[in-house]
């Protein structure tokens, strides 16, 4: 019967540690609300728009050869709910853009060589639709950026 005139201090040592826990690991995502993401992608949208500045996101391509991680491919965003028609990706995916497609350049616009392959990914991107910039990166460094749909390019010094 010792147990019980200890069990107050069991307690709050149980209450004290698992507050230790939570602090170490960080807070917890589990609590997001519906009005919680709906407030996150109304204040999203003048992130995302200076986060695909043609400059930015080319700066980022020189210093690691990929996309940032904000980027998401077009089968992966329909899998989660994007329909472009709809324009709902700031809706559906709060502070992603599309990009990371691979690019054919069918009508050979861009340089060709041996081994390259070409990306793309939306720039200038401020929610809603999808707006006709789009930046061309190459599997060797080139950065090209168009901003109409592909009809002409100029190259990222």
């Amino acid at each position: 019967m010792q147990l019980k005139k200890y069990r107050p201090f069991i307690i709050v040592i149980m209450l004290l540690i698992g507050y230790a826990l939570k602090a170490c690991h960080g807070p917890s995502t589990s609590h997001i609300t519906p009005s919680s993401t709906t407030q996150q992608s109304s204040t999203s949208a003048p992130s995302i728009t200076a986060n695909t500045d043609p400059s930015n996101v080319a700066r980022y391509l020189r210093a690691h050869q990929t996309l940032p991680d904000y980027y998401i491919r077009k089968g992966e965003a329909r899998r989660k709910g994007w329909v472009a028609s709809k324009g709902n990706l700031c809706e559906v995916l709060p502070g992603r853009v599309i990009g990371g497609d691979r690019f054919s350049n069918r009508e050979h616009r861009l340089p060709e060589q041996a081994g390259r392959s070409w990306q793309e990914a939306d720039v200038n991107f401020s929610c809603g639709r999808r707006n006709s910039d789009r930046l061309l990166f190459s599997s060797d460094g080139l950065i090209y950026l168009t901003t109409d749909h592909y009809r002409s390019f100029q190259q990222v010094p």
